[in-house]
């Protein structure tokens, strides 16, 4: 994927190989950036290079993928009609707008969720709004979380989550005040109500959110690499880095980047990066074909150890080498089992030590699957 990506990105000689297309289909975390695929294509004039079996696919799937961003996207619209009504101030994240802001378009780019920003002291209408939506399901996360995830299944059948975000960063993970966040916002259509980020802010979020989910897939790469194209001479590094820096987010910001250039080089010559990319630190562009239920492998303990350098300060690396040692109730709970966590917490404990050092070992020794 990565060669034709920079195929795309450089306009240079695309692959003609039919088995490399196929490759790439087969891939099924390449489904999802289908939509963005087949964008870079069309907006490039690079539609009839490509195998017309390939070309056919990814409209395919485009369509296929536009059908459920035209859903959410109507369902997002009620939402924020509804904080309209209730004077509860929000900001929608990432999702419909972010495509046709960026993409010029919905089916340029694929929404599985919606995502919103609410302040932390209407948190608690926005979820009591959301509930009278629907969405009763709630998905447990840590106490030191930044969000609150609800979710209902639509009458598409398809389950649909809604993110209520009151920050983007654990607590005690940075020095990141939503106050300017909320100052520069602007107003998003004829709401009083519903505002969007500035693009500084949001290019801001969109890198972090990237380094967030440990650019697991190209879509991040996809977003990063269109919004520098996009706001190019608006973009400034140094105010990002500077901002970075005083938020105590520098080294997450400059790493995400960094990793980005570094596989992409000719962003160099449209937006000069102020960094040296010579490395992607911890990033491993195989982890993108496994299974994304990073397991406590070698590999994945050495990864570990390498994100330590990704926090600014010593307290931000305590706080993220605790979080992986020991784990909250309800990260240990998926980890062992819901059931376990009536044992005494030593027990748990021992149990998840247990399990973590007998994934390594077996990463050691890799067994062939089984066939059932």
């Amino acid at each position: 994927m990565l060669k034709f990506l920079r195929a795309l990105y450089n306009q240079s000689l695309i692959p003609q190989e039919e088995a490399f297309y196929s490759q790439i289909l087969n891939d099924q975390h390449n489904d999802l950036i289908s939509p963005q695929l087949y964008y870079l294509l069309n907006s490039r004039h690079l539609t009839r290079q490509v195998p017309d079996f390939f070309r056919e696919e990814l409209k395919k799937r485009t369509m296929r993928r536009l059908f459920l961003s035209a859903m959410i996207k109507k369902e997002l619209e009620n939402v924020l009609e509804q904080f309209e009504q209730r004077k509860i101030e929000v900001i929608p994240l990432k999702g419909p707008r972010f495509a046709e802001k960026y993409f010029d378009s919905l089916a340029a780019r694929s929404t599985s969720d919606i995502d919103i920003l609410v302040k932390p002291y209407q948190i608690d209408q926005a979820i009591e709004m959301i509930h009278s939506l629907g969405y009763n399901s709630i998905v447990p996360y840590e106490k030191e979380h930044f969000h609150t995830v609800l979710s209902k299944m639509t009458q598409m059948g398809y389950p649909l989550n809604v993110e209520i975000h009151w920050h983007f960063l654990r607590k005690g993970t940075s020095a990141l005040m939503m106050d300017s966040f909320w100052k520069d916002a602007v107003p998003f259509q004829s709401y009083h109500y519903v505002h969007e980020l500035s693009d500084f802010h949001l290019f801001y979020i969109i890198c972090l959110h990237g380094w967030n989910h440990e650019l697991i897939s190209w879509k991040y790469f996809i977003d990063i690499i269109q919004m520098i194209e996009r706001l190019n001479d608006q973009l400034d590094y140094e105010k990002l880095l500077a901002f970075s820096r005083k938020v105590k987010t520098y080294r997450r910001i400059a790493h995400t980047l960094e990793i980005v250039y570094h596989e992409f080089p000719h962003l160099n010559q449209m937006k000069p990066l102020p960094l040296d990319a010579h490395s992607t630190y911890w990033w491993d562009e195989q982890d993108l074909h496994g299974d994304h239920q990073l397991k406590a492998t070698l590999h994945v303990l050495i990864k570990r150890l390498k994100q330590v350098e990704d926090y600014d300060t010593r307290r931000q690396k305590l706080i993220f080498l605790k979080r992986n040692l020991v784990p909250d109730p309800v990260i240990m709970a998926r980890i062992i089992g819901e059931d376990k966590m009536k044992w005494p917490r030593l027990a748990q404990y021992l149990l998840f030590l247990g399990k973590c050092l007998g994934e390594i070992v077996r990463s050691f020794f890799p067994s062939s699957k089984r066939t059932e």
